[in-house]
């Protein structure tokens, strides 16, 4: 008996996707790593120190960054505000007032670098008399550490000598929630080129159209939608790394937003659905409405490098943004147009008789197929310049947990390829019978399932170090 796959049976082969995603834990590996410090960790001096300083492997967000000093009884140190080196882009500075008495001392330090993912740590040194610290030498003007407000510390409790000192534990975002958001991005991205290339080259009759055009934006407002309730909730979570923000959620929410270049990044996304939906409410039968919404969506897919690794890059910025916004471009005019192609174009046949249905369902893979080979060369181009910029030699690719996580997503990228070769020989270059619809919706959906694992990926990618070097 001849198996019909129905929308269904494809939404549940994605749903057993994100299941995998959901069960594999989620990589909570540092980002902006501490190179060195002044004192530096284990350090023994015989005078106080003039000020607490770090440098960081990546540029570390002041409204993301805390610094304690605890002495040997775990009571807190008053130090200076936290402030940015001017000319050092990669160091933080926070001043130390009094002298400290002889002892053990810890400083426990947690920040965030534009790619908004935490990290945290810890280190002692000691000071072996009781010297006040020297005077600061006076500088410049052009040379004076910048200064970023920052909420005073509440001073700990005593605690019993030598305590145990513990960071405070790194709120991440959930990768399944990630998932998701890059999987909206890319079936909203997917539903703008279906609409917009792949529907008019099929010359497909007036009605289907019409019903085609209906289906595919009800596809794209539920992932606008998606993806707006994915990006709240990573805001609110990125709001968690504001040290001892006492002034409620939304105000933290606000100084992410505001103060912040993770923050900045987020609204371009947040305006982008704003633009998606305006353009998806003007769709309805109007090829203008869906170039607005295709307008939000690449703001949308900007943000999404914008608040990533491209965006905390020192070298190479605007480049590396520009590779993530075309690699999200591509990946949605062929994994999400996919999806728009199984979910709304083929039911859209269903009123045509079997002969002229077979027909049409030729001429709209092969509209698609075109499409999708241009979107396959932008991936495969792109993807090589982001792992050049990001990758400081091949052998990164088995000897660091980034390369590790990059080199399995090239192997399924690969099988994606494969399904592709395929699908050219049994469905883009034959005549169509009766039954190569329904080999092709089983193949596609392969397809689409090996896809969610390669979006799967991405999002440990994006929750993963890059190497250092």
């Amino acid at each position: 008996m001849r198996v019909q796959y129905t929308i269904r049976t494809r939404i549940l082969a994605l749903l057993c996707a994100a299941l995998a995603v959901i069960v594999t834990p989620a990589l909570l590996f540092a980002h902006a790593h501490l190179v060195r410090s002044t004192p530096a960790a284990n350090a023994k001096l015989n005078a106080t120190p003039a000020a607490l300083s770090l440098w960081f492997s990546e540029s570390p967000e002041l409204k993301f960054t805390g610094l304690k000093l605890l002495d040997s009884a775990g009571a807190e140190v008053a130090l200076g505000p936290v402030a940015a080196m001017t000319g050092d882009k990669m160091a933080i500075t926070a001043a130390i007032p009094a002298a400290l008495a002889g002892g053990r001392y810890t400083v426990v330090w947690n920040t965030a670098a534009a790619d908004g993912h935490p990290s945290n740590g810890k280190y002692t040194f000691t000071v072996i008399s009781a010297a006040a610290p020297p005077a600061p030498a006076v500088l410049p003007m052009a040379e004076q550490p910048v200064s970023a407000p920052v909420t005073p510390v509440t001073a700990m409790p005593r605690a019993k000598s030598n305590a145990i000192v513990t960071p405070a534990p790194i709120v991440e975002f959930p990768v399944a929630l990630r998932w998701a958001e890059l999987v909206a991005v890319l079936v909203l991205i997917g539903t703008v080129v279906f609409r917009v290339v792949v529907l008019p080259g099929a010359a497909l009759p007036a009605a289907v159209v019409a019903e085609s055009d209906d289906r595919v934006r009800r596809l794209a407002q539920s992932a606008l939608l998606l993806f707006v309730i994915a990006t709240l909730t990573r805001v609110v979570a990125e709001s968690d790394l504001i040290p001892n923000a006492s002034s409620g959620r939304f105000r933290a929410v606000m100084m992410v937003a505001e103060s912040t270049r993770w923050g900045h990044g987020w609204l371009i996304g947040l305006v982008g659905a704003a633009i998606a939906l305006v353009g998806l409410l003007l769709a309805r039968g109007s090829r203008t409405g869906w170039i607005v919404a295709g307008l939000g969506a690449v703001a949308i897919a900007a943000s999404e490098g914008a608040t990533g690794h491209a965006g905390a890059s020192l070298r190479y910025l605007p480049l590396a943004i520009a590779m993530d916004l075309a690699h999200f471009i591509g990946g949605g005019g062929w994994l999400g147009a996919l999806t728009a192609l199984l979910l709304c174009g083929f039911p859209s046949l269903r009123s045509l008789d079997d002969v002229e249905r077979a027909r049409a369902g030729s001429r709209l893979v092969r509209s698609y197929h075109r499409a999708a080979i241009e979107c396959v060369a932008i991936v495969l181009v792109t993807g090589l310049v982001a792992s050049w910029l990001r990758l400081g030699a091949v052998g990164d690719l088995w000897t660091t947990d980034y390369g590790k996580i990059l080199f399995r997503k090239i192997v399924l990228v690969l099988g994606l390829l494969a399904f592709g070769l395929y699908h050219q020989r049994t469905a883009v270059r034959p005549e169509w019978d009766s039954d190569t619809k329904f080999r092709f919706q089983r193949s596609a959906t392969a397809e689409l399932l090996l896809g969610a694992l390669v979006v799967a990926a991405t999002a440990f990618l994006v929750g993963t170090a890059l190497p250092m070097h």
